[in-house]
């Protein structure tokens, strides 16, 4: 079993700091998961799924967002201080609150369980066991990568609001990158407005204080970061004949929309969860208190994620303050 532990606070006082420490923290958790994948017993699957492998991964995904929660004040700080900006945050950011579940509200038990669904329904098809394994596999790094990115983001969201002095936030891509990244990157959104992702997605998000709103624009535009890459960075990201079309003068925009699947993934979602709700969380804050099986007593109140939050009240920071307190995000 892996031991929840005080993270290290490493420097992350530019965007380079901050995503080279958040790259580390998911590059942990994904061999975490790796190590325990490995340890899938094909003779008793089921049984070495439940007692050996998920309670492992699941501790490497839990211990990676409360590292990568516990960053997000400690970036956006930097980056009010590099913009020359002084301010004092509105409330306090509580790490461990981004802990244990997916950005969907999913506790992450249940997410990891598809990765091991995966597994079955390989192995029901006849498929050879290193064929089973290295799907399931692949499926489960994909869920530890994307939930410890998407809890980085979402921490710096909630960073963002609670400080008077930034307006919004720039997409930040670091190449390598796909086409869909590329022709975002830049961009700037409010702090209220969603970030949207694909899985696996490592692209960040910059605070960006009132004035620097103001002046707008970027050096990190999709054509500025295409022209920075090699030609076969360039096939690669777009697929030969698109980049070609990019080099020749077609608007980015427009190739990379010509050939989207049309799914949009968002870094949060409409989903309650009942994570936390009990009494020796955060239920007696919520109130509506009873016990319905379980150990303990739980509030009856649903409790939204953050980014569910963000969402529904982000045009209204003193009320969007209010309630990412109530429900324990804050304090």
């Amino acid at each position: 079993m892996i031991a929840l532990t005080a993270p290290a606070r490493p420097s992350v006082g530019t965007d380079a700091d901050y995503y080279r420490a958040q790259q580390r923290i998911a590059r942990a958790a994904v061999e975490q998961a790796q190590a325990a994948w490995r340890q899938l017993d094909p003779r008793e699957a089921s049984a070495s799924w439940v007692e050996e492998v998920r309670p492992q991964v699941v501790t490497a995904v839990q211990e990676a967002q409360q590292e990568s929660a516990a960053l997000a004040p400690l970036y956006v700080a930097g980056a009010l201080l590099a913009a020359g900006a002084v301010s004092a945050p509105l409330a306090l950011l509580v790490a461990s609150a981004f802990v244990g579940l997916a950005a969907n509200g999913l506790v992450l038990d249940a997410l990891m369980d598809f990765a091991f669904g995966y597994y079955r329904r390989a192995r029901a098809a006849d498929l050879p066991e290193t064929e089973a394994r290295a799907l399931g596999l692949a499926k489960l790094l994909t869920y530890v990568s994307t939930e410890t990115n998407d809890t980085a983001r979402l921490a710096l969201h909630v960073g963002a609001v609670v400080e008077p002095e930034i307006a919004g936030y720039e997409r930040v891509v670091t190449l390598p990158a796909c086409g869909r990244c590329i022709l975002l990157s830049g961009r700037l959104y409010r702090y209220s407005t969603g970030f949207l992702r694909h899985p696996r997605c490592d692209c960040t998000m910059r605070p960006i204080t009132s004035e620097q709103w103001r002046e707008g624009g970027s050096s990190h535009s999709p054509k500025a970061l295409f022209g920075s890459m090699t030609r076969a960075q360039q096939d690669k990201a777009f697929g030969k004949g698109e980049a070609a079309a990019i080099r020749a003068g077609a608007d980015i925009g427009r190739v990379v929309n010509a050939r989207r699947s049309g799914q949009v993934y968002v870094a949060g979602g409409y989903e309650f969860t009942r994570e936390a709700i009990t009494g020796r969380g955060i239920g007696r804050q919520l109130g509506e208190l009873a016990k319905r099986g379980g150990r303990y007593r739980r509030s009856q109140v649903p409790r939204p994620t953050a980014a569910q939050l963000i969402t529904a009240l982000g045009q209204d920071q003193v009320e969007l303050i209010r309630q990412l307190r109530r429900f324990g995000y804050l304090r």
